[in-house]
């Protein structure tokens, strides 16, 4: 027995020092969150950071640049966050915007927003709801070349600011809290065996480009339709 003595020693120490670091990741996680929702007005980046914060840095995956499919010949289009959940895939769009947005079913939404000056500015949009199927389009179109069958995915929109104040109320449109409590809901149901998630993961890894090249593509593209 004295001759394992070191092993269990040197496995015990092992295990203490896995379970300090997966504290000290929880508490970094913990004040990230704190801080990113103490903004104002979250940055994108930041809206990742807190995203992987709550679901992984294997599940949250962002900036991915797809292909879509335009009249113009094949593009790239930029998707702020994938989030691939135990159960489903929500493709989210981001949006840094806070005061009043007045949204709706039309192609073009309206910022209203008081500056430090008292003014009102008033700032159009695209739809982002509409910009964002287009995104889920590029995943089921990669689905469908790789023969996977695609998992339920969901439009979720963030305006990555608790202050901003919506017309309407939609199911695609989040402030950066409620997105939170939202994608946990997602979380919950009937679980997609791992195996499968990971076959999601590669194929949107294998069609997917850098930004650099995606611009030079959609710029070059351009050019050959004016």
């Amino acid at each position: 027995m004295e001759k394992f003595a070191p092993f269990i020693m040197c496995v015990i120490f092992i295990f203490i020092a896995f379970c300090l670091w997966r504290l000290a990741l929880k508490i970094s996680s913990l004040a990230a969150r704190k801080k990113i929702l103490s903004y104002d007005l979250a940055s994108k980046e930041s809206t990742s950071v807190l995203l992987m914060s709550y679901f992984g840095e294997f599940a949250v995956r962002p900036d991915k640049w797809l292909p879509v499919m335009t009249r113009l010949g094949k593009m790239y289009s930029l998707v702020d966050d994938i989030i691939f959940l135990p159960t489903c895939i929500a493709v989210v769009k981001v949006k840094s915007m806070s005061g009043q947005v007045f949204n709706g079913p039309s192609r073009k939404w309206t910022q209203s927003v008081r500056l430090r000056s008292g003014e009102h500015k008033e700032v159009e949009f695209e739809n982002p709801i509409i910009e964002n199927e287009r995104n889920i389009i590029a995943i089921t179109k990669i689905f469908e070349k790789e023969k996977i069958t695609p998992p339920p995915m969901y439009n979720i929109v963030i305006f990555s600011s608790d202050k901003v104040v919506f017309s309407e109320e939609s199911p695609e449109v989040y402030t950066l809290s409620d997105a939170v409590k939202k994608l946990k809901s997602l979380s919950d149901g009937k679980k997609i065996p791992l195996k499968e998630r990971m076959a999601y993961i590669r194929a949107v890894k294998k069609y997917s480009t850098t930004k650099s090249a995606a611009r030079a593509n959609n710029k070059k593209i351009a050019s050959m339709n004016k």
